[in-house]
């Protein structure tokens, strides 16, 4: 894990809520920037940002800065969004890592995407991030388009609107019609615009959920384990546990549905 403190951001003004932590999990396919969206969030360089076939980073990292009253921690998740991960991470090790760092639950999801390279991979990281933290997460994610310089002067609510692949609008949807875009090379004003803008997201949920964060009971678990002030290592073996457990629940379920289908 990295955990480093930026400086604040231009816009010191309240939201009318009490001081807290908020915390932003960055999720996506690979390649499509989310170490690049969260330099941008943060104000200065904080995450590996390259552009890859395959993740530069590959474990959940997190920086801070401060965002009008709040102190905010951004975390990066590595390679948790696609068909790979059983084989890459078959002992839940980076999954649990991404619930203890984030514990007692996110306040948004930023669902990272690339303008007008939308793919199979962008609708396996939404099924993947309902798999890992399930199905009503989608009402605490905001989907995010990288490369919006190529709207050329347009909206992304345009673009989105006027798109004619029904997958990227199911998804966007399925999230609330909850979009933004970035262009993660400007910097100065233009970049504090963009940040506004997911801000304003932002701020609608946390009045929504009246700033209380997404939770499910993994997270309870692990702030449970996290009062108990039980070790770490004890911390992770048993949200493990949890995921696992969890996991296997599913692939049942979901057999028993498709053993129904084949009887009728």
């Amino acid at each position: 894990m990295t955990a480093t403190t930026c400086p604040p951001r231009s816009d010191d003004s309240t939201w009318g809520l009490p001081e807290r932590k908020l915390r932003l999990i960055l999720s996506g396919r690979t390649g499509a920037g989310k170490s690049a969206t969260g330099n941008s969030i943060l104000g200065q360089r904080v995450f590996v940002s390259r552009i890859r076939a395959t993740s530069v980073t590959t474990t959940c990292e997190v920086g801070n800065c401060r965002w009008r009253q709040w102190h905010m921690e951004v975390m990066y998740t590595p390679d948790l969004f696609s068909s790979q991960v059983p084989k890459t991470d078959p002992g839940f090790q980076e999954r649990t890592r991404c619930y203890l760092l984030s514990a007692p639950g996110p306040h948004a999801v930023i669902l990272v995407t690339q303008l007008g390279h939308f793919t199979a991979q962008d609708q396996q990281a939404l099924s993947a991030l309902k798999d890992l933290f399930e199905d009503h997460v989608t009402a605490r994610t905001i989907m995010l388009f990288t490369h919006r310089e190529d709207l050329a002067g347009g909206s992304v609510q345009e673009f989105v609107r006027d798109t004619d692949n029904r997958a990227l609008r199911g998804m966007v949807d399925e999230c609330g019609d909850r979009v933004c875009a970035f262009n993660n090379r400007v910097v100065g004003t233009e970049q504090e615009a963009q940040v506004q803008e997911l801000q304003g997201l932002v701020k609608h949920l946390l009045v929504a959920h009246s700033s209380v964060p997404f939770t499910n009971k993994v997270y309870h678990l692990a702030q449970n384990l996290t009062k108990k002030n039980k070790d770490q290592e004890e911390q992770k073996l048993r949200v493990a546990k949890k995921l696992q457990d969890r996991q296997q629940a599913w692939w049942r379920q979901l057999f028993r549905e498709l053993g129904g289908r084949q009887r009728r």
